[in-house]
């Protein structure tokens, strides 16, 4: 009986590790965002970063540009493309978004 606990304790322990190490790969990867030009992204309510944000910024302001959506962070289409942007959140590592605008 205490082996099979024993190594059920084992077996929820590497569950455990791998869960986090799993997470904390993905979240060095770009958050994909489709947008329409014009239209715009809420960085804050999308739950992918802490907010309030600060220092964002955009590789290619012909495509997106940061926005001021309802008093927090967004990102805002303006041309047809594709680019990344970032903003540091309050707690943890800048995140990246792609943003693809059609």
């Amino acid at each position: 009986m205490r082996q099979r606990v024993l190594l059920a304790g084992i077996a929820v322990a590497f569950g455990v590790l791998f869960v986090t190490a799993h997470h904390a790969w993905a979240a060095d990867e770009a958050i994909p965002v489709g947008l329409l030009a014009g239209e715009t992204f809420d960085a804050c309510a999308s739950g992918q970063i802490v907010c309030p944000a600060r220092a964002p910024i955009c590789d290619d302001p012909k495509v997106a540009v940061p926005a001021d959506v309802n008093g927090g962070l967004g990102f805002k289409g303006v041309g047809p493309g594709e680019t990344l942007c970032s903003a540091a959140s309050s707690v943890g590592p800048r995140r990246i978004f792609r943003i693809t605008v059609r």
